[in-house]
């Protein structure tokens, strides 16, 4: 992705016209490592957001940011320092990328006081720092201690960092390197030796030396001197890069945005939902895979006591043997040998000091204990394997969520059922609506958590038809049939949004179950989601991806 030092400079001249004389007039917090500043200039409110996260970003949003419950210090520093300030100039440092905010506001008795905020979009070390009119800290989103080569604290002075060992795109000494190394590995060589460069950035400015014959120093200024016509670039219908003008040597289709904020906005619009669905579904994850791996923990140990307490019945045997030869057994003795008449041949059987009916009973009570044993294993490996199945459904669910909402219903599921620490002390509930489509004028609904698999399947009517893949853990499917005949093709359709969202949804002719709600039961007791059904039919598909919902 191009968001280097190149631009962000074009960035700036575009925030500079909309922002400069602007106000600041809210500024919010979403999350620590995230910053909104609404500012109010020409004539309407342009939200600028700022993020120091894995995705480092700067540029005017349409999104709608929630702020957190309680402001972050930070937050309440800004609010307290420049709430209310004008932007004087939005620029950005040359060939670094880092864009300065020059703002002036008012002091606590009504005197103008000038303010600079440095935004560092620098990967993992990127930060926001206000600084006064003496360039000294007054904070900043992330603090930095003295044992880093660039601390950053309030009250020291700021220096915005500068790596000497690099140099300008622009200096001609950026023309050697073309003769340093192969074409293939130029782009790579000028990220290393060159400012503020991404990888597509130095692709192109190698690409325009080679299509227009100079040097990358000339290449560079070309690039500089391109008008600005952002542009996003997609792969497979999803965006993968933007850049302010159009790149010649990227690949890809291409849409042409009015600003570069415009792009952006598009491009991580996208990207950062993933990257939003990752995160959330990360604790939903951590929480199954621990959950599962617990249980099959407990199972394997359940599993092996059985083992050893299944031979119960040969205690039995042994106590029976001792009481029907009890007439052989002399005092002193250390065995007997006896006629086994339940497995045939001869047992020798052992004996203690104490008499002979107390070694009989001895095996007695032992062969109580072992069976009452297997009877409490079974019904506890009975548990673990209905858990287990119950964990694996969970994990499909999650595999085919789409939304941060579906994942949200999937945590509420696993807080409700002891997996996850219920944090929500407020007590609200995720809104989340099943999956709903039209196929041929038919409504056909799909859970997305076995606890609305539930709600579906005990909301619909007993002639609507109920589908799951049979022998694989997925969603349930409603047919709303208003007691019309369901067509065949209707049929196959909901069948295969049945197999695509289960575990199966990357096999073929996956098979799916269908039959009537009146037939689908489910047991008082049972864990979300599971069911029992009757009557059902078997119908094939391939599973193949809803087009909307």
């Amino acid at each position: 992705m191009p968001a280097d030092a190149i631009n962000y400079g074009k960035l700036a001249v575009e925030l500079n016209e909309c922002l400069s004389d602007g106000r600041i007039d809210k500024i919010i917090m979403s999350d620590k490592t995230t910053l909104v500043l609404n500012i109010r200039a020409r004539g309407k409110n342009n939200p600028l957001i700022i993020t120091a996260a894995a995705s480092p970003r700067c540029f005017i949003t349409s999104d709608k940011i929630k702020s957190t419950d309680i402001p972050l210090a930070f937050c309440l520093h800004l609010r307290r320092h420049i709430a209310g300030g004008m932007i004087n100039s939005v620029n950005t440092l040359p060939f670094e990328r880092i864009i300065e905010i020059k703002i002036t506001a008012r002091g606590d008795l009504g005197e103008l006081k000038p303010y600079t905020m440095f935004i560092e979009i620098m990967g993992k070390y990127s930060n926001v720092v206000l600084t006064d009119e003496n360039g000294k800290i007054t904070d900043s989103l992330k603090h930095v201690g003295f044992e880093e080569s660039h601390p950053v604290m309030p009250g020291l002075i700021f220096t915005p960092p500068r790596d000497e060992t690099r140099y300008d795109p622009v200096d001609e000494r950026a023309d050697a390197l073309a003769f340093s190394c192969d074409k293939e590995e130029l782009p790579a060589v000028m990220i290393k030796k060159l400012r503020g460069l991404s990888a597509a950035t130095a692709a192109e400015i190698a690409y325009t030396a080679a299509s227009c014959g100079c040097g990358l120093s000339e290449a560079c200024s070309r690039l500089l001197a391109r008008p600005t016509q952002a542009v996003v670039y997609y792969r497979d219908n999803k965006p993968v890069d933007f850049s302010f003008c159009d790149y010649g040597s990227a690949s890809g289709e291409r849409k042409i945005f009015p600003s570069i904020c415009e792009a952006m906005d598009e491009y991580y619009s996208a990207t950062c939902k993933q990257d939003e669905l990752s995160v959330v579904s990360a604790t939903a994850k951590k929480a199954i895979s621990s959950a599962l791996t617990k249980q099959k923990k407990k199972l394997a140990g359940f599993e092996h006591d059985l083992i050893s307490a299944a031979d119960y019945e040969k205690e039995r045997i042994l106590g029976e043997l001792i009481t029907a030869n009890i007439y052989k057994i002399k005092k002193g003795d250390d065995c007997v040998i006896a006629d086994n008449w339940y497995e045939g041949g001869q047992t020798v059987i052992k004996l203690t000091e104490n008499s002979p009916q107390e070694d009989a009973q001895k095996h007695f009570k032992k062969y109580q204990k072992k069976k009452r044993t297997v009877s409490f294993l079974n019904e506890q490996k009975a548990d673990a394997e209905r858990t287990i199945d119950y964990l694996e459904s969970v994990d499909a669910a999650l595999s085919c969520a789409r939304t941060v909402s579906d994942v949200e219903a999937i945590i509420e599921e696993l807080e409700d059922e002891g997996y996850i620490r219920n944090t929500n002390k407020r007590g609200k509930k995720t809104v989340s609506e099943p999956r709903k489509y039209d196929i041929d004028g038919f409504t056909v609904l799909v859970g997305k958590s076995n606890i609305q698999n539930d709600r579906i399947t005990k909301e619909a009517r007993g002639d609507d038809i109920w589908l799951h893949t049979q022998g694989f853990h997925g969603s349930h499917v409603i047919i709303r049939t208003h007691g019309k005949d369901v067509p065949h093709d209707v049929l196959l359709r909901a069948a295969s949004l049945a197999a695509f969202f289960s575990k199966a949804r990357l096999s073929e002719n996956v098979p799916v179950d269908y039959t009537r709600v009146k037939d689908v039961h489910k047991k008082r007791g049972a864990a979300p989601g599971k069911v029992d059904y009757f009557g059902a039919k078997t119908i094939y598909v391939t599973p193949e991806a809803p087009n909307a919902e």
